[in-house]
């Protein structure tokens, strides 16, 4: 058992008070005959006692640190799970405020980002380079603007972060169906958001006389083990922004105010990655990857009533999964954390918590506080047989 007397000097200390006031509680008493015996009885007792609880004490914090320390279960590769597994896979939503229909001639497209249908000026466009071909440090889309109309000065701050009074966060989920090695969601009516409005926005952020609401972006990070097998492939169909990104890198830009539309991705033995969008060839993206752990990013913003598509096709591609199955839903879990995107979980590691502070101090106290008690108990034993045989004694010589 461990031994740490530093930082258990407050226990050293109250024995060695308990032994003190033993000592002249004796000599008060003077009991010359049994003090000698009495008192290595005593020291023998609590200095054994004493070395006990000290290795107990010693490794309180280690304990404590232990009951507060958590550990996320093993990362496992997609293809070890089962045919028609529901994989949940943590989202961030961002509900956004319908703009003003300001004069676009009078410099007034800046201003206006969300709902184009309600104000007319524009058409629906497919156009590319809204975005910078990296993420930020934050791991976020960077801006670049565009020549249409409806994409002029675009804020991807107010897009991918909260902006009091036009863009709100909410914590979702996707749920992926798992069939022949293809990790698939689907939907063609994607109102993630309904019945949700903005507590003190200036402007309604729904166009809901459907009872929908329309306006809305999204952060999905899916995390995957790239194989290099030739046979990966990726696919989104949506209407409106669509950024898909590996890891840091652009590898589908679809940006614009459109009608549905496709983008495809296959990885080839070599890593490179090429891609296709609508009825494009597929043609390399200049992204290159090595095998290993990544994720795949997606970003989308539904800026336009009245309709919103949202497809995602995992195709022959593992992805990064906690070992064990949600009791509630009897979903598995991809091993992603939306609050720390930094985070690329390789297979076959286990996310460490951070230990519980508050816990271990609590721990600590209670276990302190028994062993003061242990050495106060002890000590009124050892008073009350010392007295027992000094009555004792006393009456014998009288």
């Amino acid at each position: 058992m461990k031994i740490n007397v530093q930082k258990n000097s407050s226990v050293l200390k109250a024995g060695g008070f308990f032994i003190l006031v033993f000592v002249c509680y004796t000599r008060v008493m003077k009991q010359k005959k049994f003090f000698a015996v009495s008192l290595m009885m005593l020291a023998s007792v609590m200095a054994a006692v004493i070395f006990v609880l000290l290795g107990l004490a010693g490794t309180v914090e280690e304990l404590s640190v232990e009951m507060g320390r958590s550990e996320a279960d093993a990362i496992l590769a997609s293809a070890e799970i089962s045919e028609e597994t529901v994989v949940s896979v943590p989202i961030l939503y961002y509900d956004q405020v319908a703009d003003p229909c300001v004069n676009i001639y009078d410099g007034g497209a800046a201003e206006r980002q969300f709902e184009w249908a309600e104000c007319g000026y524009y058409s629906e466009a497919y156009e590319t380079g809204l975005t910078e071909a990296d993420l930020s440090e934050e791991y976020l889309p960077v801006a670049a603007g565009g020549e249409l109309l409806a994409n002029r000065g675009l804020d991807f701050t107010r897009w991918f972060s909260t902006v009091t009074g036009q863009s709100k966060s909410y914590a979702g989920k996707l749920t992926f169906n798992y069939d022949a090695a293809s990790f698939s969601y689907e939907s063609e009516d994607f109102y993630p958001l309904d019945n949700i409005t903005m507590a003190g926005s200036a402007a309604d952020e729904a166009v809901n006389e459907d009872g929908r609401n329309h306006l809305f972006t999204l952060n999905l990070g899916v995390p995957v083990e790239i194989l290099l097998d030739g046979e990966e492939e990726f696919s989104i169909t949506a209407d409106d922004d669509t950024f898909v990104f590996i890891g840091s890198e652009l590898v589908l830009d679809m940006g614009g105010v459109h009608k549905p539309m496709t983008g495809r991705f296959k990885i080839m033995k070599n890593g490179e990655v090429y891609t296709s969008v609508g009825e494009e060839d597929f043609a390399y993206s200049g992204v290159k990857l090595d095998e290993g752990a990544t994720i795949v990013r997606v970003f989308h913003a539904d800026r336009n009533s009245p309709e919103s598509v949202f497809k995602i096709n995992f195709s022959n591609m593992l992805l990064n999964l906690t070992s064990s199955t949600l009791a509630s839903t009897g979903e598995i879990q991809v091993a992603y954390d939306p609050e720390n995107p930094s985070y690329i979980a390789p297979l076959g590691e286990s996310l460490t918590v951070e230990p519980n502070t508050n816990r271990a101090i609590l721990v600590s106290a209670v276990v302190q506080i028994a062993v003061l008690g242990a050495l106060l108990v002890l000590f009124l034993m050892a008073i009350s047989l010392v007295s027992r045989y000094s009555r004792r004694d006393h009456i014998r010589e009288e």
